[in-house]
């Protein structure tokens, strides 16, 4: 339709303006501006600040789907975890360049309101994610093992708000020994996600300062999520924007 490619190319262009305006209504507008359409179409957004960020979402799952496919010779000489961390790595650096506000784009994602369609997401990630790195896994465990990739995800995203080394190295860091965690048959997923709870009071700065204690609690709500959770985040339809 029309409108929604306008709405599109609307939220593209609203990008450009998210590192200085935030996830904000007018980040939006001035997109708009951009692509010669009035401001006024910020009606046609029934979530305004959602939108933007479940639009940012749904492309960065399209680049990491072709960026996967590009780099598959390289990943298929990794072992497993390398492997996750990798593709975990690859979409995460994709919010690198809006990493000052993306803890507002987690307390928007963290409202009741809009949970369900950040949960829907992070669960079609985190297939997506596996499905990239080889797993075909149909019974239970394919259940269990997104719900508790996806909270080492965004136990990785929170990290990475407060991570000031060269090239979010300490981040990278942090992803590779927590997926260990999660490849090791020996843990339960109580265990994995006990361990990312305590990982978090080493950094107590998380909960101070705008979005941080939302961010904080959209992390432990999807790492909580397991088996039947996240099977019905996966059939769930998303709500327009």
């Amino acid at each position: 339709k029309e409108e929604d490619d306008e709405k599109r190319r609307v939220l593209n262009a609203a990008l450009t303006y998210v590192p200085t305006l935030g996830w904000t209504e007018a980040a939006i507008a001035a997109g708009a501006r951009d692509v010669n359409l009035s401001p006024a179409i910020l009606g046609a957004f029934h979530r305004k600040e959602a939108a933007l960020v479940e639009y940012f979402m749904d492309e960065s799952l399209d680049e990491l789907t072709d960026a996967v496919e590009e780099q598959s010779e390289e990943l298929e000489k990794l072992v497993l975890h390398e492997r996750l961390a990798k593709v975990i790595r690859i979409r995460l650096e994709m919010q690198a360049p809006y990493i000052s506000k993306w803890a507002q784009a987690l307390s928007i994602q963290a409202n009741p309101i809009n949970l369900p369609v950040a949960m829907k997401q992070r669960a079609v990630l985190m297939d997506e994610i596996w499905h990239s790195v080889g797993d075909r896994s149909t019974d239970w465990d394919f259940y269990s093992k997104r719900a508790i990739l996806g909270g080492v995800y965004t136990a990785a995203e929170v990290y990475m708000l407060t991570d000031y080394s060269p090239g979010f190295r300490d981040t990278w860091t942090f992803t590779q020994r927590r997926i260990i965690d999660v490849i090791d048959c020996r843990k339960t997923a109580k265990e994995v996600m006990q361990r990312l709870s305590e990982s978090w009071k080493f950094r107590p700065v998380l909960l101070s300062g705008s979005g941080m204690v939302q961010a904080a609690q959209l992390a432990q709500a999807i790492g909580a999520g397991l088996g039947n959770t996240i099977a019905t985040f996966l059939k769930q339809p998303r709500p327009g924007p």
